[in-house]
């Protein structure tokens, strides 16, 4: 059937896809397949910034046999000029006769212009396969083209009594759920905790569980008093480092820190550390295109109080914990915007044991039901 022909191309597409998870930022990623006759005759990724689109390497890759053939991606075609040409030109003069694609590109300059262009040449288009994993796929890259602002998530690991350590310290989650956190760290442009967890983790905060951590995450730590430890094997590493502080944190501090690589940045404050809206406009600014948030019950209160959090994603291990372990929400009373239906289910699933539930803020939310009356 030719429905379930394109569905099982287009998985190949996103497969391809998902192999730049880390490395394209803040690009989107895109995978393509070319078939003819029933046969895949090329295959391409957009495999970092500024190189050559998923469409453009699947046409090289397959030659001549691109005429006539069908193209399979996750993303609306690119039709303007970039880094690179757009990849509507390139369609057009292999001589493809169908595209098929996931979604529209949320990208003003694009935005079913790509796919008009197509039609006009004669090229079949058909749109909306796989819709959802395309678009669940490139949801940082959506978000930050819909909203201005760079897509901030939050990741908490606790007990059943709701705590986030146990008494012997260390990993209390399973290994399942610690792999699927590194995806996450890939998934997410950033990875951001607090100076508390530096200085007594020492976590690296990679992705080496993900395909062996092919790039890193860009760091970010929240450190009011700057007492981050230049010999941090963070600044001898590849990737980032960016430490913000309070606007009365020491000049020297910060001037040493940077000769260590890091950029320092001075927020002002807030009722509780730093003042978190004026981190995410910073990281915007920075064109950062998502962050994930990890940390203890300071940074996943402040940053509950302060609605900061567009998706939570909550590790529930099978353990307890006991009073004198640290409850994972340390504010006195429930943020009003929660009370009000602020977080939204959206799925829950097994994680070795552990319950993952993810929650979306009601703007995610609604990006979801505008995909699903769009299909």
């Amino acid at each position: 059937m030719p429905h379930l022909t394109d569905e099982f191309y287009m998985d190949r597409a996103l497969q391809l896809a998902e192999t730049a998870l880390s490395d394209v930022f803040p690009n989107p990623r895109v995978g393509a397949v070319l078939v003819s006759g029933g046969e895949i005759v090329g295959e391409g990724v957009h495999r970092y910034c500024g190189g050559p689109h998923a469409e453009i390497e699947a046409i090289s890759n397959a030659g001549e046999r691109a005429e006539g053939a069908t193209l399979y991606l996750n993303l609306e075609p690119c039709c303007h000029h970039g880094e690179t040409p757009p990849c509507t030109e390139a369609i057009i003069a292999a001589g493809i006769s169908r595209v098929v694609f996931g979604i529209i590109d949320p990208d003003e300059r694009v935005r079913g212009r790509g796919a008009g262009i197509l039609r006009e040449s004669g090229i079949e288009v058909k749109s909306g396969v796989r819709a959802r994993e395309s678009f669940e796929l490139n949801y940082p890259f959506i978000f930050r083209r819909k909203t201005g602002r760079a897509l901030i998530a939050m990741k908490v690991a606790i007990t059943l009594d709701g705590r986030i350590g146990v008494e012997e310290g260390g990993w209390f989650t399973s290994s399942r759920s610690r792999e699927y956190v590194h995806y996450l760290r890939a998934y997410h442009q950033g990875v951001a905790t607090g100076i508390g967890t530096v200085l007594a983790d020492n976590p690296s905060l990679d992705r080496r569980f993900y395909r062996g951590g092919k790039s890193a995450p860009v760091k970010i730590v929240f450190d009011s008093r700057l007492r981050f430890p230049p010999e941090s094997g963070w600044l001898d590493g590849e990737g980032r480092v960016i430490i913000y502080c309070s606007e009365q944190a020491q000049e020297k501090s910060a001037a040493r820190l940077e000769r260590s690589g890091a950029e320092v940045v001075p927020i002002p404050a807030g009722a509780s550390g730093l003042e978190l809206r004026s981190w995410r406009e910073d990281i915007t600014a920075r064109e950062i295109t998502s962050v994930l948030v990890e940390g203890g019950a300071g940074i996943a209160t402040s940053m509950l109080q302060g609605e900061i959090a567009d998706i939570l994603y909550l590790f529930t291990a099978p353990r307890i914990a006991g009073s004198k372990a640290i409850p994972w929400y340390s504010g006195e009373t429930e943020p009003s915007w929660i009370r009000g239906g602020g977080l939204e289910l959206s799925g829950v699933e097994d994680c070795g044991g552990d319950i993952l539930a993810v929650y979306h803020s009601p703007l995610v939310s609604e990006h979801y039901l505008s995909l699903e009356r769009s299909g």
